[in-house]
C-alpha cells in the first residue's frame, strides 16, 4: 500500500482539528452539522485506512502536546505546553507548584501568551493564569491548575511594551520578555494600562536584583534559616538541651485575634504621591493566612506583600492595604516588613 505522503497527514489533522474544535462552540444549522460529522466520519474512515501513517504522526505530537487525554479520557495537564517548550538556555526549572502554593507574589492575574508555533487553525494566543513569585515567572492553564504549564527566571531578562505583535485593538496591550540568546516571552493584558503595571512590577524587581535588594533565589530567607547550602549560617556552639522545656504542639504560637471591629468609612485609596514600586518602606508581608470576614477586609495568605496605603486606623489595630489591585482593611499584628531597611 503506498504511503501517504506527511503533507497530506498534517493536512487531514489540522481539518480534524478545526472540524471538532474550531467548530464546536459555533451555531450551525441542522444541515451544516450534519454535513460537519460526515467529513469528520470520512477523516476517520481514511485515518483507519492507514493507521501505521497516522498512529506514528499521533504518537510524535502526543510526546509534545501539553494538553492532552489520558487513558481514561479525562483532560490533564503537563508543565509546557507543546509551543510552550522552554528553550535550551542554561536555566532551571522550578519544581511543579499550584497558584495558590506560590511564596511572594509580586503580580498575578490571566493574560494571553503567544504561542511559539502556531499552525492555521490553532489560536496563536492563549489565555494562561501568570504570576510573577520572586523572580520566576510562571504560567498556568488556569489559576485552580495544580501545577503549571511553564515558568522561566527572569535573571538576565528585560521587559517592555510593544505594540507591534498585533494588529487588532489590543495592539497597546502588548509587552514582551526577552533577553539575548535566550527565548522571547510575549503577552497581552486586557488594558494598556494593566500592561503598563506588569512592565513596572516586573521592573521592579529586576532592578531590585541588581541593587541587591532583593538576593538571588539560593539566599532567601525561611522561617529558620536561609536556604542553599553556599550561604548557611555557622554551626552554634553547643547548647545544654536540658535549659529548655518541650513545648506541646497545641502550645505553639499562634496568631494573635483580630482587634475588636469599629464603625468606619469603606477605606479609599489616598492621592498617589509616591512611586509604588520604590516606596520599599511600605510594603508588608502576611505571617499567618487572614480571611476576610467583612467586605472592606482583606484576604491574604502567608507571605503575600501587602502594600499598605494608610494608617489612619492604628489606634484600633488595623490598617488600609491594597493586595492584587484590591483595597481593603488589614490586622496589623499579622504582618511584618517585607525589607528590611
Amino acid at each position: 500500500m503506498r504511503a501517504i505522503p506527511e503533507e497530506l497527514t498534517s493536512l487531514l489533522a489540522d481539518l480534524e482539528a478545526f472540524l471538532t474544535d474550531g467548530l464546536k462552540g459555533e451555531s450551525l444549522s441542522k444541515k451544516t452539522k450534519e454535513k460537519r460529522e460526515l467529513f469528520i466520519k470520512r477523516i476517520k474512515d481514511v485515518k483507519a485506512s492507514y493507521s501505521a501513517e497516522f498512529k506514528d504522526k499521533h504518537d510524535a505530537e502526543d510526546s509534545d502536546d501539553g494538553d492532552e487525554f489520558d487513558s481514561g479520557g479525562s483532560l490533564h495537564s503537563e508543565r509546557t505546553d507543546r509551543d510552550e517548550e522552554p528553550m535550551n538556555d542554561g536555566t532551571q526549572q522550578a519544581p511543579p507548584v499550584a497558584p495558590q502554593d506560590l511564596p511572594l507574589v509580586f503580580k498575578a492575574g490571566y493574560l494571553e501568551k503567544r504561542r511559539k508555533d502556531h499552525s492555521f487553525f490553532a489560536a496563536e494566543w492563549q489565555k494562561r493564569w501568570c504570576a510573577l513569585s520572586k523572580i520566576t515567572f510562571y504560567y498556568y492553564g488556569s489559576e485552580k491548575d495544580k501545577q503549571q504549564k511553564g515558568d522561566f527566571n527572569i535573571e538576565g531578562y528585560s521587559v517592555k511594551l510593544n505594540n507591534t505583535l498585533r494588529k487588532d485593538s489590543k495592539k497597546e496591550c502588548c509587552f514582551e520578555i526577552s533577553a539575548p540568546d535566550k527565548r522571547v516571552y510575549q503577552f497581552c493584558a486586557a488594558s494598556p494600562k494593566e500592561a503598563e503595571d506588569w512592565v513596572e512590577r516586573i521592573t521592579f524587581v529586576l532592578s531590585d536584583m541588581e541593587s541587591g535588594i532583593i538576593p538571588e533565589e539560593q539566599d532567601w530567607y525561611d522561617d529558620v534559616g536561609v536556604l542553599g547550602d553556599s550561604h548557611a549560617l555557622p554551626s552554634p556552639a553547643p547548647i545544654d538541651d536540658d535549659i529548655y522545656e518541650e513545648l506541646p504542639e497545641e502550645d505553639m504560637p499562634t496568631p494573635p485575634p483580630k482587634p475588636i471591629e469599629v464603625k468606619k468609612p469603606p477605606p479609599a485609596a489616598p492621592p498617589v504621591t509616591v512611586n509604588k514600586a520604590t516606596d520599599y518602606q511600605n510594603y508588608y508581608q502576611g505571617m499567618w493566612d487572614c480571611t476576610g470576614e467583612q467586605a472592606d477586609e482583606l484576604t491574604f495568605r502567608r507571605g503575600e506583600a501587602i502594600y499598605i496605603l494608610s494608617k489612619e486606623y492604628q489606634s484600633f489595630g488595623w490598617w488600609v492595604g491594597e493586595l492584587k489591585g484590591s483595597i481593603g482593611i488589614v490586622p496589623k499584628d499579622y504582618l511584618m516588613e517585607l525589607y528590611a531597611l
